[in-house]
Order: C-alpha cells, then sequence, then structure tokens
C-alpha cells in the first residue's frame, strides 16, 4: 500500500542508520533556539473557542512542522475540555487515516489553558480533568473503521502468541480494555517473536524515551509486518536498539514503508521495552487493515543534538480488527482479562 511520507528523507552518509542526524543551516539553528527559550503549548485565553483556536495555531505554526492540526470534535464539562484534533499533510491536506491526537484544557480563573502532545504539561492538565468528562469521551467514531469484507474473521484466526516457544506473558490490558485489535502484554522474558508469516516492512528503534508525562506517542519504538493486502501486525514500545540487525540491515529507511523483509512466525524481531507513550515495560500488539508512516517534530530531542526540529517519522496501523491465536477460541481471546497468562507452545 501507500505509504504516507511528509518529509524528504535524506540523510547524511557516515553515521549509520541509529543516531542520524540531518543537515542543519543557520535558519534552522535560530529556529532551534527561539524553540528551546518560548514557552510552547500552553495557550490561555478568556474563551473556550479562543483557547481551541489558540492552541491549534500554535502547533500549525512551530518552525519546520511537517503536519497540521484540524478540529474533530470538542468536549467540556466542568472547567475541563477535551479536543480530538485530526493529523494531516498541509501539502495535500489529507489525513493521516486512524491518527487523531487529543488536546486537553482547563479553566482557571477564568482563563482557559490548552495542552497537546509533546508539551511538559501534558499529563499535569490531564489530571486536572473532571472524571465525568474524561469517561465519556470516546474517538471510536472519528477513526477509520474496518471492513470485515476485506479481512473476514474467519482469516484472522491463524496467529501465534508474540513470544518464542515456551516462553510466557502477562496481559495487561485485551480488546475489551485497550479496544478493538489492540492488547497489552507484559513479557516474562523480554524476546518478541512475530505472530505470523509476512514480511517486516518498517522497523525502528531508534529512540530510548519514556515520553508518558508529555503523550508524545510519536518516541515510541516499532515493527510492522504486512501479513496479507489488508492484514497488519505492530509490536510497539520496543527496547532501543533491539531489532536484529537482519531486519534493521534492510529497513533503513524510516519514512516509508518500501522495506520488504521475510519473516515467519517465532522469529525473534525485538525486545520488550518502555519506549513512547509508556509507563512500563511491555509489549503493544495491534491489528488493523492497512499502516502508515506519519513524521512529528523532534520536540523532546530525542538524539540529544540541541536541534528540536527536526522529524521523528513513526510507524502505525489503523483500520484495527481482532484476530484470533492459535490454541484459543476467539471467545477465549475476548475474555483474556489483566493478569491473564499467556504461554506460547514448545520448548
Amino acid at each position: 500500500m501507500r505509504a504516507f511520507v511528509l518529509h524528504d528523507g535524506r540523510l547524511l552518509n557516515g553515521e549509520g542508520k541509529k543516531g542520524v542526524k540531518r543537515t542543519q543551516h543557520a535558519a534552522a539553528l535560530f529556529a532551534g533556539l527561539v524553540l528551546l527559550i518560548l514557552p510552547t503549548w500552553v495557550t490561555a485565553q478568556n474563551s473556550l473557542d479562543d483557547a481551541v483556536r489558540a492552541a491549534l495555531t500554535s502547533f500549525n505554526a512551530r518552525p519546520d512542522n511537517p503536519i497540521r492540526y484540524r478540529e474533530l470534535a470538542r468536549f467540556s464539562e466542568g472547567g475541563g475540555a477535551i479536543v480530538f484534533a485530526e493529523v494531516y499533510d498541509p501539502v495535500s491536506e489529507q489525513a493521516f487515516p486512524g491518527v487523531i491526537d487529543w488536546l486537553y484544557g482547563v479553566r482557571e480563573n477564568g482563563i482557559w489553558t490548552f495542552a497537546a502532545p509533546g508539551d511538559a504539561t501534558y499529563q499535569q492538565v490531564f489530571r486536572t480533568l473532571p472524571d465525568a468528562l474524561v469517561e465519556s469521551v470516546d474517538d471510536t467514531s472519528f477513526r477509520t473503521a474496518a471492513d470485515p469484507a476485506l479481512a473476514p474473521p474467519e482469516t484472522l484466526q491463524d496467529y501465534q502468541l508474540p513470544f518464542p516457544p515456551g516462553e510466557s506473558g502477562i496481559v495487561t490490558r485485551g480488546y475489551a480494555d485497550h479496544g478493538t485489535g489492540k492488547i497489552d502484554i507484559d513479557l516474562t522474558a523480554r524476546d518478541i517473536a512475530a505472530v505470523k508469516d509476512g514480511h517486516i516492512v518498517f522497523a525502528r528503534d531508534d529512540y530510548d524515551l519514556t515520553t508518558f508525562q508529555t503523550g508524545a506517542w510519536w518516541y515510541w519504538n516499532n515493527v510492522i509486518i504486512r501479513h496479507s493486502p489488508y492484514e497488519y501486525s505492530l509490536y510497539g514500545h520496543i527496547a532501543a536498539d533491539s531489532i536484529p540487525d537482519w531486519i534493521t540491515d534492510a529497513c533503513d529507511d524510516w519514512t516509508s514503508l518500501e522495506c520488504a523483509v521475510p519473516v515467519r512466525a517465532g522469529d525473534v524481531i525485538a525486545q520488550e521495552g518502555n519506549t513512547g507513550y509508556s509507563t512500563n515495560p511491555h509489549l503493544h500488539l495491534e491489528f488493523g487493515q492497512g499502516a502508515g508512516v506519519i513524521a512529528y517534530l523532534d520536540w523532546l530531542d530525542a538524539d540529544r543534538d540541541g536541534f528540536r526540529n527536526e522529524p521523528i517519522y513513526a510507524g502505525y496501523v489503523y483500520a484495527e480488527h481482532n484476530v484470533t491465536f492459535l490454541g484459543y477460541t476467539p471467545a477465549d481471546v475476548m475474555a483474556w482479562e489483566y493478569l491473564t497468562r499467556l504461554t506460547a507452545p514448545g520448548e
């Protein structure tokens, strides 16, 4: 399928795939210094309309920003607000399917302030939101829905567990808690295995940041495998520098889904980690009918080069669908609850 690419992919030679720097010029240096000096994201306004408009404008005006936000929906209650922001390409104005960021707002002393993913106050603002507001919002209806005709449920029942034979994991969030096609598993060993034969189309493990406080999800390292034209699996939050060389040597273009590395179910493809929007080491396993690559700014300076206006490329899947694993019925998988232990058959 077509990958979404929002920035040129030119890289400097001589530094290898891990920690590659982009060329910089005087204007970029000045922009980076300005970004370090000025406060970011937080916007204070008297009215909610003005505050939302200011927050979106602030994000969209960032120097070298490869993406834009536009409001999809807004919910407010008891001095708090949540805005669903669609992410789109400013050149084509095409939205990235399945990518919706949440902006959080709070009203204190008559003034609204907002925070968005990447802001140091993101979780701080979230914690001030009324419980009733948080519990009432759901962006499911705004996301790209799976089409059962493209990947019928009967074709999604031959998946293996995502660790080597004989190894175990403990479910921390299943479909019922995490959402369609999404499972979190705490591995007792660290190796992550492919769940089905296919081709690895995206692999990146450069980042070592845990970004829960900022909500900057795009720093999660992940691997994406294509099993059929409308069947993808994603392995997220993996540890830095943990993808085997036989994968990274072939997947050194992070801007697209152009690599195609054959992989067999059970092959070790990475190790469990805690990168990106995560609180503890675990594997985020996700299944969808489509996949893409999106670029955000390196707002947290993951490569420690002093520049925050470089692109960070993140892989993701969308149009999520539930799959079933060998040895378990569909009802078994749907019933996986917190602390359900799973063991891969074999050694």
